[in-house]
């Protein structure tokens, strides 16, 4: 499996070259100090039969020393250290009295030490050499050895490197420790993009705005050159929406006074066929003028705004029109909450679905707002005539009317679904008990607290 997070990369990378660099360096260390302390060893038995052969007394057939070695190990049976003196003319030993009766098994070497097994079962470290002792008869040869029990030297390493592990691992833990603190410091800039990118999409700023790292310089100017690109091209957008439908209002207009000549001279059919096609272009066209004010939004993006504000500025703004002065208009709202979707366009969305309301209700609207599992619940309900059940699906599509006699292009619902599909959420119809229809709208709760007052 990847890892996608640049901090887990570059703190495993970290932990791998920790990890490998202390064992290396624990694995030299142990052989460092096995190979001094063999070294030190070597040279006591070096001074041991340098010694000794001072205290040899080769005017006897079997080997003799005129004093013992000062160690009171050579002494103690199996004490650890031990010398055998063989003389090479006779064949006659001498031996410390801690090899008690072990002969050992001596083989001469110049520059080296040997292992052989010894007393007691211990595991003795030897160095042999053939020296000639110039006595009152003449020189005599003998194969001096010198040994010692290799047990002691091999605990003292292993608790050098129980020791050295725990330095090792004490060692490890506080540089993985700084590694982690040197890549949480060192990646804190592109936190602070990051929290610079989330102020856009909540809408709080257009750029990225602060003071980055240097290193992140080309990254800020290329993605505030892309936010100024897409503005561009949006507003751009919305103006030749907004220049080709004024070009389209004049020629409409025309067509709207042709007509009434039209009516004047006979030709009501004609007349009425086409005030009707003016009306229905002119509709489409504030149609397509409101979708294009809509905000364009990924599944990143993140906006908060009011619901029940939404809900209490649209009534107070459709009670004062023509048709909302004479319906009784209910708000049954929950706590407020905050829903994910920007306030224009929750403003057009609570509007379009109100005015639907109010042209179809005899005398009441009904408002309810609650919450449901993460989201957010608009429930709007009128007593007019409703629709039969089968024909419920064919609500909010585009252009489809299911009642003739009300003026209207049937694009109300139509652009609450656009609205709904930009911003994740989702419509249901179904009829209501006192006999109209209720339109159900769900959006996604904002996961943001919102803005402190006077912010």
């Amino acid at each position: 499996m990847k890892l996608r997070s640049l901090r887990l990369r570059m703190m495993a990378l970290a932990v791998v070259w920790v990890v490998a660099s202390l064992i290396a360096a624990g694995l030299a260390l142990q052989y460092l100090f096995s190979v001094n302390i063999e070294r030190m060893s070597r040279e006591d038995m070096e001074a041991a039969m340098s010694r000794l052969a001072a205290v040899i007394v080769p005017e006897t057939p079997v080997p003799s020393v005129s004093v013992p070695l000062p160690d009171p190990r050579y002494a103690t049976p199996f004490g650890g250290r031990y010398w055998q003196i063989e003389a090479l003319d006779n064949g006659e030993i001498a031996r410390s009295r801690s090899l008690w009766d072990v002969v050992l098994d001596a083989k001469p070497s110049e520059s080296s030490v040997h292992y052989e097994n010894g007393p007691d079962g211990q595991h003795l470290l030897l160095l042999s050499r053939r020296l000639e002792i110039q006595g009152n008869e003449g020189k005599r040869a003998y194969l001096v050895t010198v040994g010692q029990d290799h047990g002691p030297l091999h605990e003292t390493t292993l608790r050098f490197g129980r020791d050295l592990s725990r330095v090792l691992l004490l060692l490890g833990g506080l540089i993985i420790l700084a590694a982690w603190l040197q890549i949480k410091l060192g990646l804190a800039p592109i936190r602070g993009v990051r929290t610079a990118i989330e102020s856009v999409r909540r809408g709080d700023t257009g750029r990225l705005e602060g003071r980055f790292a240097s290193e992140l310089d080309p990254l800020v100017q290329e993605v505030n050159g892309l936010l100024e690109a897409r503005d561009t091209m949006m507003e751009r957008a919305r103006a030749r929406a907004a220049d080709l439908a004024h070009g389209l209002k004049t020629p409409l207009a025309a067509v709207d006074g042709i007509a009434d000549r039209l009516r004047e001279k006979g030709g009501d059919a004609d007349a009425d066929l086409l005030q009707d096609l003016t009306l229905e272009m002119s509709e489409r066209i504030d149609y397509q003028l409101r979708l294009a004010a809509l905000r364009v939004r990924t599944s990143a993006h993140a906006a908060r705004s009011s619901l029940n504000t939404a809900v209490i500025r649209t009534l107070t703004v459709l009670k004062k029109t023509g048709r909302g002065e004479g319906l009784h208009w209910i708000a049954e709202l929950a706590d407020d909450c905050w829903v994910d979707i920007h306030r224009q366009d929750l403003m057009e969305l609570v509007g379009v679905t109100l005015e639907n309301a109010a042209k179809w209700a005899s005398s009441r609207v009904t408002v309810r707002t609650a919450r449901e599992a993460g989201e957010a619940v608009i429930e709007i309900c009128d007593d007019g005539p409703g629709i039969p059940q089968e024909q419920l699906q064919l609500l909010g599509v585009r252009g489809r009317r299911l009642d003739e006699t009300l003026p209207g292009s049937g694009l109300g619902l139509a652009i609450a679904g656009e609205i709904l599909d930009i911003n994740h959420g989702s419509m249901s119809f179904s009829r209501a008990q006192i006999g109209g229809l209720i339109v159900t709208l769900r959006l996604p709760l904002a996961y943001q607290s919102p803005p402190a007052q006077g912010s």
